[in-house]
């Protein structure tokens, strides 16, 4: 009878090993999906960013680009400007 009652009582314990490691590889493989979906979260916004922000800035800035002499004309401009002569024109 003993041996019967220790036979059960390691069947029952082997069963809640087993549920116990269910339970732990379920939550494993859950933990690893929802990290790479938080790796997704944060990368794929960034490559959107990189592809589609410079043509959307460059036409945002366009209009300011003369205001800044940015343009090829505004920096002949300021190459071409003496300040030496500006200041003693000055004094």
């Amino acid at each position: 009878m003993s041996e019967e009652k220790q036979k059960l009582t390691q069947e029952e314990l082997l069963l809640k090993i087993y549920e116990n490691t269910e339970k732990t590889r379920k939550y494993l493989m859950w933990n690893r999906i929802f990290s790479i979906i938080k790796i997704l979260v944060i990368v794929i916004p960034i490559i959107f960013a990189i592809i589609y922000l410079p043509p959307l800035l460059e036409n945002v800035f366009a209009p300011y680009k003369e205001l800044l002499n940015t343009t090829q004309e505004g920096k002949n401009m300021l190459e071409s400007l003496d300040i030496e002569g500006l200041i003693k024109m000055y004094k």
